[in-house]
């Protein structure tokens, strides 16, 4: 894990957060085991740098997939970000997005129980919520579209590589979502850094870029994902069993053991480790 070189006053962050998205499957097949590949991370540098940890729960920004085309056309072509507010909102709302809003929920309520089971100290902060009730959301929205609007003409390759290639315009609204956190939680909780995978390091250019032209020193840092897509994702969750497929999967198991040693207690062997953390999940799944 290699910290930006922005970064001019210490090393690490006083209190960082990392954002979790969607996944569609945690009703059906329950959160994977590599959601701890994550929090080994945390973990360890809760305890050697004393950092304080914030969980986002961004899978509310889900709802952005589902809205209609015409929904955001309407808005016109420099909506405010009341009014984009307002429009996920209200489409989160719909009873025909109910199964979205139960893998929310669902999340959370994993979110905590990961960190439980991992020994992290974290605040879990839901998107959802803070779309509804705090204005500075909005705010902070503003300066991202606008940010936004002057990282197109800057650093277009950017902000290509970083947009979903669509149809739906809503698809736009990933990158000032994502820039919009990271502002918000800066200035209502002194977050002053950002840790995800190295897959997210397009977005965290472009928060850097947006923290460099406000000149507040920030940092971002990343960690590996393993063989397999990163763990907040939709994917096969591959259970621990002497005839499992990881057993045949060397990559895959070396990456398993690399983050489940961290939450190894005294006497227990490598099997029951992994075991007793995915029996964690199960049992949370079940009292949901």
């Amino acid at each position: 894990m290699q910290p930006n070189e922005y970064w001019t006053d210490r090393q690490v962050p006083q209190a960082a957060y990392v954002g979790f998205g969607y996944n569609p499957d945690l009703a059906t097949r329950g959160e994977r085991l590599d959601m701890f590949s994550f929090f080994s991370w945390m973990r360890q540098l809760q305890q050697t740098e004393n950092i304080e940890w914030i969980i986002w729960n961004a899978s509310g920004y889900y709802i952005v997939n589902r809205t209609a085309r015409k929904s955001i056309e309407k808005l016109g072509p420099n909506p405010s970000a009341g009014e984009i507010l307002e429009t996920l909102i209200a489409e989160q709302e719909r009873p025909k997005r109910r199964e979205i809003a139960e893998n929310c929920d669902l999340r959370a309520t994993y979110l905590e129980r990961i960190a439980d089971l991992a020994g992290v100290r974290v605040r879990c902060v839901d998107s959802r919520e803070i779309f509804r009730n705090d204005p500075r959301f909005a705010v902070a929205l503003a300066q991202a579209l606008d940010s936004t609007e002057r990282l197109g003409r800057v650093f277009p390759s950017l902000v290509n590589r970083i947009t979903p290639q669509t149809e739906n315009p809503a698809s736009a609204l990933y990158l000032p979502l994502e820039i919009a956190e990271a502002l918000y939680l800066q200035e209502v909780e002194g977050v002053d850094g950002k840790f995800g995978p190295i897959t997210e390091e397009g977005f965290d250019a472009a928060i850097l870029q947006t923290q460099n032209e406000l000149q507040r020193p920030y940092l971002t840092f990343r960690c590996p994902i393993g063989p397999r897509r990163p763990g907040y994702l939709s994917d096969q969750n591959v259970f621990w069993s002497r005839s499992s497929p990881m057993q045949r999967d060397a990559a895959y198991l070396n990456f398993v053991r690399s983050y489940s040693e961290k939450f190894s207690m005294q006497g227990e062997c490598e099997e029951d480790t992994i075991s007793r953390l995915q029996a964690g999940l199960e049992n949370k799944g079940k009292s949901t």
